[in-house]
């Protein structure tokens, strides 16, 4: 599943100086590629709980505040996401989600790097709390699809005598993509998964719909096999 999102530039100064230690592994896996650092599951060791108030010592006044900091760390995630590196883009997040617990961008990236790795349901739990914590209103549609899509995944990864299950998943992606569109009806990505999320709720005509409403937001265009398929089980609509 490729998971868009909307760029935000923050100043990324002064990185190069910052690093964190956090390589102690948890069964095989570097705990700084573990969400949070695996807490507050995994006790966190006193030299890393030193290393980490030296690193939000020096990331603070590098970058004027802990905020700050933090965004420019979750910028980083999201550059390292974007180029299909995980593993550095949950660093970042990490290093975003210490400089401040309250940054909703954080939760994010867990969230996006989580689904990537085909953890859904443990991805939807971080997407659902960056939902609470996020008041960016622009940045907000394109969560609001990303959990839509995380909804519809998890859905769908079931199977035919999970009925009830189902369609409840279904039921709340489509509430987050009705919330996405109608934040912002211009944010074609939403129009384009929630086409393809009606398409496997069987609801062809509704999948038609918002085909035609991603189209004239100039949204990526659909696979050919999608829109094949979809003419196979209905005509497109004149």
């Amino acid at each position: 599943m490729t998971i868009l999102f909307r760029t935000i530039s923050v100043c990324t100064c002064a990185f190069a100086a910052l690093i964190l230690s956090g390589c102690v592994t948890t069964g095989g896996v570097r705990i700084d590629n573990v969400p949070m650092y695996g807490q507050p599951n995994v006790q966190r060791p006193d030299e890393l709980k030193r290393a980490d108030e030296d690193f939000i010592k020096q990331a603070s006044e590098g970058l004027g505040g802990r905020e700050k900091a933090s965004q420019a760390w979750a910028s980083q995630g999201d550059k390292f996401f974007s180029e299909g590196n995980l593993d550095f883009a949950m660093r970042r997040y990490n290093q975003a989600w210490l400089l401040n617990p309250n940054n909703y961008r954080a939760y994010w990236g867990f969230g996006r790097v989580l689904l990537q790795q085909g953890k859904i349901g443990e991805a939807i739990q971080h997407l659902e709390k960056s939902k609470q914590l996020t008041d960016d209103q622009f940045q907000k549609a394109a969560l609001l699809s990303d959990i839509g899509s995380a909804y519809s995944a998890q859905a769908e990864s079931i199977q035919n005598n999970g009925g009830q299950d189902k369609a409840r998943l279904f039921s709340l992606a489509n509430q987050n993509f009705s919330e996405s569109t109608a934040l912002d009806a211009s944010y074609g990505n939403s129009w384009r998964r929630w086409a393809m999320s009606l398409y496997e709720q069987g609801n062809y005509a509704g999948a038609w719909e918002k085909v035609k409403r991603a189209r004239l937001q100039n949204a990526r265009p659909f696979p050919p096999q999608f829109i094949s398929a979809l003419e196979q089980k209905m005509a497109e609509p004149k």
